[in-house]
């Protein structure tokens, strides 16, 4: 039976960000687009995390006919890591469906609670933007940002208010890949703090580069996933 990778994007960002990914024929890469977002863009923006997951749960569930016998993976970066977290926790919950691999991208653990921006200042989110690093020039043109305020003023807003966490002795089980840029903004730090969230955790990997450190690494960072989702396939008992 083939895996399945499912990615989510950063705040602000589309699935095209995953579309240069490509890997062989085990695995099938699934980018998943936020309402509102790149191909989706007609659709209204969500509101909340919750509001989010169900959205794209849903999706999951509907089109790509998800079995508890499937062997699914998660990659989120950044926003998408909080989102992937919480989509496998209900997964969980609701379906019995486990989450095999989890890759958790420049995201600070929940714990770790992201203050109010104010996007209507283009000013200010361009000087965020630089701050982070990744973003082209060419997207930081005024006019350009004009049309992304609405887009990334609801992803903060989300993040912002979003209270998820972990239940005493109900940590969300699947195996767990951290990844972050050796010049992020994200600290190691914080990320280490998903260890109060899920387990188990199988350490950090720390790449060259900034938040978007996966443009520069992305041959290596699909080579880790699929070793990783390898191994654990090669750990599972025949049937």
């Amino acid at each position: 039976m083939k895996n399945k990778l499912f990615c989510f994007p950063y705040a602000g960002g589309s699935a095209s960000f995953y579309k240069d990914w490509k890997t062989d024929a085990s695995l099938q890469v699934i980018p998943l687009e936020y309402p509102g977002h790149g191909s989706k863009y007609s659709e209204s923006l969500c509101k909340s995390m919750s509001e989010l997951t169900d959205l794209l749960i849903e999706e999951i569930v509907t089109n790509y006919n998800i079995t508890p016998l499937d062997h699914l993976s998660f990659f989120g970066h950044s926003m998408g890591a909080t989102v992937a977290y919480e989509i496998a926790v209900k997964l969980e919950q609701r379906y019995s469906q486990k989450i095999e691999n989890l890759f958790l991208s420049s995201k600070s653990s929940p714990h770790y609670k992201l203050a109010q921006m104010d996007c209507s200042n283009v000013t200010e989110l361009k000087k965020t933007l630089k701050e982070i690093g990744g973003t082209s020039e060419q997207l930081l043109k005024e006019d350009i940002l004009q049309v992304f305020l609405p887009i990334m003023q609801a992803d903060l807003t989300i993040l912002a208010n979003y209270c998820g966490g972990p239940k005493p002795n109900q940590k969300l089980r699947s195996h767990t890949m951290l990844l972050v840029g050796s010049e992020d903004t994200v600290t190691k730090e914080s990320m280490e703090a998903w260890e109060e969230y899920i387990e188990p955790i199988e350490g950090m990997q720390v790449l060259n580069g900034d938040h978007f450190y996966i443009k520069q690494n992305q041959d290596t960072v699909l080579k880790l996933v699929r070793n990783n989702i390898s191994k654990r396939q090669n750990e599972l008992p025949v049937m």
